[in-house]
C-alpha cells in the first residue's frame, strides 16, 4: 500500500471579490504620483491636483489597494513598499510582481480553476462573460471583462485573441 493520498482537485475559493474597473496604466501613474509626493497624500488633494473624478480616483485607488501596492487610513493615501518597487523595476519585474498579486486575488484564483477545468484552457468571450454574470451577478459584465482582461494580459495571467474571441490561461 501506498502512503501517498491522492491528489486532490482544487477548492474554488469560498467567496469571489469583484475588482475595480481600472487600468493597470491608470494605477501604476498614482504609484508614480504618490512617489513623487513623498509616498503619501491625501485623497482629496490628489482628485483636486490631478483634476480627476473623485469616483475614478477611488476606483483606482482600491484597485491599487487590492493589489497591495498602497494602502488608505483614513483619508491618506500611502505607498507601499511592492508599489515602490512596482515603478522602479524594469518591465519583466513588473509582470511578475502584477503576476504574483493577481494570484492572490480570488476572483482570478476562480478564472484559473475554471479554465483549467476545460481541455485547452479557453473559453469564448461569450461564455466568459457567462461566468463572470453567474459569479458575481450585481458587476456589469463588460466593463468587468475588460479590467480582468487587461490585467490578466498585463500580468500574464491570461490571454485574449481578438482573432477568434477567446480568453485563455496564459501563464497563471
Amino acid at each position: 500500500m501506498s502512503d501517498e493520498s491522492p491528489i486532490q482537485p482544487p477548492v474554488v475559493p469560498e467567496r469571489v471579490d469583484p475588482i475595480p474597473h481600472a487600468g493597470i496604466s491608470e494605477i501604476l501613474g498614482l504609484l508614480e504620483i504618490l512617489d513623487d509626493r513623498q509616498g503619501k497624500e491625501k485623497v482629496y488633494n490628489l482628485a483636486r491636483d490631478l483634476n480627476f473624478d473623485f469616483g475614478n480616483l477611488l476606483l483606482i485607488i482600491k484597485a491599487a489597494e487590492m493589489l497591495d501596492f498602497l494602502y488608505t487610513p483614513g483619508t491618506d493615501v500611502v505607498l507601499r513598499p511592492l508599489g515602490k518597487k512596482m515603478i522602479e523595476t524594469n518591465m519583466n519585474e513588473k509582470k511578475k510582481i502584477l503576476l504574483d498579486q493577481l494570484r492572490h486575488l480570488s476572483l482570478f484564483q476562480f478564472i484559473k480553476l475554471k479554465l483549467l477545468e476545460i481541455d485547452d484552457h479557453r473559453l469564448r468571450k461569450d461564455e466568459f462573460l457567462e461566468l463572470l454574470r453567474d459569479i458575481l451577478p450585481k458587476e456589469p459584465p463588460e466593463p468587468l471583462f475588460e479590467t480582468v482582461v487587461n490585467w490578466g494580459r498585463w500580468g500574464e495571467f491570461l490571454g485574449y485573441s481578438q482573432d477568434d474571441y477567446h480568453v485563455y490561461l496564459d501563464q497563471g
